[in-house]
């Protein structure tokens, strides 16, 4: 991404406003004979306003619109001219001009000749750079390159080109033919500068479907542009026209490079909302505005989708403006006037003079300017449907999921919940594991990990937000969800079936069928009914057939996301349930008598590392307001009495969860056992559960039996560990018990030879209870070990090998970490403080840790790579140029086919899903 911005001199500018009207007048003639020039091209510049001179060269422009703007001339053979010209209401302007003819024109014999490689690789980069590089430019076309040169002296960082006559384009993708007079043309790593006067001419066809093309591409132009964007900022429904801005704040990240990769974490951080409400004020002349646009502005366009993200969760197309003088004068209808002084990077930047839109463009913007949203029952609905990387799993295993939301209103999207709750229900009804996480943009992504301790087979996983239970339990998602043991098995289908969804989906592979560890590249192409590429937003899963075969599903994405029909005497005002737009959480204050009260207190957050003032109301209830963290965070509340005595105790109101229905359309596959685990390196199961003595069964219990990792290579038990509280002392116990282990004096931890895996770590992955704990450079092993009460530790499992299943989190190790059963989660907090109330609060959930293996790097592999899931991706992006995204994964050691799962949704909201059979070699 460059630096600074291309500075372009035409603009995408909107249509003029017609109004009362004037004319121009004038003649043409050859400034050295004085001889009238017949059939001279005489223009308004960047329009369709057009006439030729007469044999007498006389020319008349009627009804042109009041205001300043550039009337130009060309004639073959002579030097091209624009003259500036005014306009009053009902006045006539007379313009006479004398074209200078050209000192030399060359033949075409001369020009072929003089035209060579180096002039042909030039004229490449000039496409690139004059007319773009996208699906756009593509169908562009240059009728006449031998009227271009360039200089000898070109270089990468300095490239120029002239024209000797003007550049005639045929622009086939909006539908209009140009003429482009080139004033000069220069392009650096820094900026780039094209100026000229362009004349436009519709392109005449019969075919009504290229006309709909034209219209629709014309329409899509104007709609991402930045006149659209200026003109709907003098309205102030920029965001309504899908443009949201924002602004480096004060004090955060000085450069790009430093931000992260997670638009949610930068917010309110390194960049701060932009708002131009009162940014806006009038121009020096009547119909012109100014608008502040002080420092780097960074503009995501909503109502598209661009390929190369910027941030994972916000797979919009995102450019970057900068002002000279920090204001932009524009026309009311969005023109630019002063663009010497603004320059664009990024998104904006891409498209060139192939996205140019005459300045008489009249866009049908109707159905977007001034409409007024019903907030009703019906208008405020919002559904959910969750992407999972798998049908069914193994206890242990980790569930990572995309969730999708279709809104009845997508303009209300940014008004409705940002919470989204996901449950791990069993087919007794009870709620087992529960997840908040953070909805951006209209989705979610996460992960949950299944307790290797579950009994049942047969499971629900049920998403929904506190305003879908307005809606009653047809609005939440339900699907069925196996959760199986090694020796269980599911018949495989023979075939997917995929819902019949209006958008088309093509695989194209670069090989036949694939062996072991080898890698595959898949390309993924998406067409609506017309054939056309499409712009959408997807998530992708490739597994293993033999781990997790195919089978039916009932639930998939086309009905999941199937709007209610609410009746229109249902209001809002009955709903129980609000929108939640910030998490927060409610306690309740009792005094020695266990009656709620009034007092002032404290609470301290994770060790005392921050610190609340806050006071209980009568009713003894108080809120911590807007909390915003991930995973499980300890809260200490300490209040003081009149004498400075710590008294009474806190509780946290616990959140009523709905109630559990099965819709009737779920079904679970049939589920047989065997002998046989299917992963190899894990021993039979022991038929202990045909022994009905409980202390028999404690003691054939196998600790790894059903750990995902498999069995483990070390197992250190709670009475062997120092417990002090210390966790170099913890740690340095259990390396005392582990050969090969060793642990820094900055508390780094090494198991292997210390590879680098792929989020950056060469420490082992730390879980709890099955429970993947965070890795990476900011977050140590050690820092997850020491938020567990070494007293509540009964066993610690080490895996020393690399654990394949787990993904490229597995290539250092495990640490698994195993709580005693029933003990108190009380952390380690309070101390010998008496008084200071100890409570865990769970935070949001993560956004799911896959890392896929890549066998290209020279690293250590693992002796079987048995992994199920061998790629998934949840940021997946295609836009409209090419409606395609390509994927790399490799494959197991299984010679099972591998199953390719894509699903989302385009920009309209229509939905994707599509399965593609990937063989293996035999």
């Amino acid at each position: 991404m460059k630096k600074l911005i291309g500075l372009l001199i035409l603009f995408c500018i909107p249509f003029l406003g017609f109004g009362q009207t004037g004319s121009i007048i004038g003649k043409v003639t050859d400034n050295q004979t004085g001889e009238p020039l017949p059939f001279c091209n005489v223009f308004i510049n960047n329009t369709t306003i057009a006439t030729t001179t007469d044999f007498e060269g006389n020319y008349e422009l009627k009804e042109l619109p009041e205001g300043e703007f550039e009337i130009g001339f060309s004639f073959i053979g002579y030097e091209a001219i624009q003259k500036p010209a005014s306009i009053k209401p009902g006045g006539q302007l007379t313009i006479n001009v004398a074209l200078v003819s050209l000192e030399q024109e060359l033949s075409d014999v001369e020009i072929k000749a003089s035209r060579d490689r180096a002039w042909e690789r030039d004229l490449r980069k000039f496409r690139n750079f004059f007319l773009g590089n996208d699906n756009m430019a593509s169908q562009c076309e240059i009728l006449n390159p031998w009227v271009i040169d360039f200089p000898d002296d070109n270089t990468n960082n300095n490239f120029r080109a002239i024209a000797f006559q003007p550049i005639e384009i045929k622009n086939n993708a909006l539908g209009y033919s140009l003429t482009f007079d080139l004033k000069e043309f220069v392009f650096t790593p820094q900026n780039s500068i094209i100026s000229g006067a362009t004349r436009f001419m519709e392109l005449e066809t019969d075919n009504s479907k290229t006309k709909q093309l034209w219209q629709k591409n014309r329409l899509d132009t104007y709609l991402k542009s930045p006149a659209n964007m200026f003109r709907a900022m003098i309205q102030n429904n920029h965001n309504q026209e899908g443009f949201y801005l924002y602004g480096d704040k004060a004090g955060g990240s000085a450069s790009r490079n430093l931000r992260s990769d997670v638009f949610s974490n930068e917010l309110g951080n390194s960049i701060v909302e932009y708002k131009p409400e009162n940014l806006v004020s009038p121009g020096k002349k009547p119909g012109e505005f100014r608008i502040l646009m002080k420092g780097r502005i960074e503009i995501h366009y909503e109502k598209g989708y661009a390929t190369v993200n910027t941030y994972k969760d916000a797979p919009y197309p995102i450019s970057w403006l900068e002002v000279k003088g920090n204001y932009v004068n524009i026309s009311s209808n969005g023109m630019v006037l002063n663009p010497k002084d603004v320059t664009f990077s990024g998104d904006m930047d891409k498209s060139k003079v192939s996205a140019l839109l005459p300045m008489d463009y009249k866009p049908n913007l109707g159905d977007r300017i001034d409409v007024q949203l019903a907030k009703d029952a019906n208008s405020l609905q919002e559904k959910v449907y969750l992407h999972t990387d798998r049908p069914y799993y193994y206890k242990g295993d980790q569930l990572l999921f995309k969730a999708y939301f279709q809104f009845a209103n997508p303009e209300l999207k940014r008004e409705l919940s940002k919470i989204l709750y996901v449950e791990l229900i069993s087919g007794n009804r009870d709620l087992i594991v529960q997840k908040k996480f953070k909805i951006e943009n209209g989705q979610a992504v996460g992960e949950i990990f299944l307790p290797d301790t579950l009994k049942q087979k047969e499971y629900y996983l049920r998403a929904y937000t506190s305003w879908n239970r307005n809606y009653g339990p047809e609005s939440y998602f339900v699907k069925a969800l196996p959760v199986l043991s090694t020796y269980d098995r599911i018949l495989s289908s023979d075939k997917p079936q995929d819902p019949d969804v209006p958008i088309k989906t093509s695989f194209v592979s670069d090989k036949e069928s694939y062996g072991k560890r080898e890698k595959v590249s898949l390309l993924v192409s998406l067409k609506d009914e017309d054939g056309r590429p499409v712009s959408a937003n997807l998530s992708a899963s490739v597994r293993d057939t033999h781990y997790a075969s195919i089978i039916p599903e009932s639930v998939n994405i086309e009905n999941s996301l199937m709007l209610l029909e609410v009746p229109k005497n249902i209001t809002t005002e009955k709903f129980n349930f609000p929108i939640e737009r910030e998490w927060n959480v409610y306690g309740r204050f009792l005094n020695e008598k266990a009656k709620p009260t009034s007092t002032p207190f404290t609470v301290y957050l994770n060790n005392f590392e921050g610190m609340l003032e806050l006071e209980s109301d009568k009713d003894g209830n108080f809120v911590l307001e807007e909390l915003d963290f991930y995973g499980p965070v300890d809260f200490a509340f300490l209040a003081l009495d009149k004498k400075g005595r710590t008294f009474g105790s806190f509780e946290l109101i616990p959140r009523l969860n709905p109630p559990f229905f099965v819709p009737s359309h779920i079904d679970f596959p049939k589920i047989s056992t065997t002998n046989e685990s299917i992963f190899e390196g894990m021993e039979e199961e022991e038929e202990t559960v045909v022994l009905e003595q409980v202390t028999i069964e404690t003691q054939k219990e196998d600790y790894t039996k059903r750990a995902i990792y498999g069995r483990a290579d070390h197992v250190v038990s709670g009475d062997k560990l120092n417990r002090n509280g210390s966790v170099s002392d913890l740690l340095n116990s259990l390396k005392a018990q582990i050969p090969g282990m060793s642990v820094t004096t900055t508390l780094q931890i090494r198991i292997r030879g210390g590879a680098t895996s792929a989020n950056l770590s060469m420490e082992p992955l730390v879980m709890v209870d099955g429970a993947v704990m965070p890795s990476g450079p900011s977050a140590r092993a050690a820092d997850n070990i020491a938020g567990i009460n070494p007293n509540d530790i009964d066993r610690i499992e080490v895996v020393s090998r690399m654990s394949s299943m787990m993904g490229d989190l597995g290539r250092n190790g495990i640490i698994a970490i195993y709580l005693k059963r029933g003990v108190s989660e009380t952390p380690v907090l309070s101390g010998n403080t008496p008084g200071l109330n100890s409570l865990e609060i769970d935070g949001f959930g993560y956004g799911g840790s896959f890392v896929p293996f890549d066998y290209s790097l020279e690293e250590e592999h693992p002796e079987i790579d048995q992994r199920v899931t061998l790629y998934w991706n949840p940021y997946l992006v295609t836009d409209s140029d090419g409606g395609q995204v390509n994927l790399e994964f490799y494959t197991n050691d299984s010679d099972s086919p591998k199953i390719v799962v894509v699903e989302g949704l385009t920009i309209d909201g229509k939905p994707i899903s599509a399965t593609h059979i990937i063989p293996s070699k035999k």
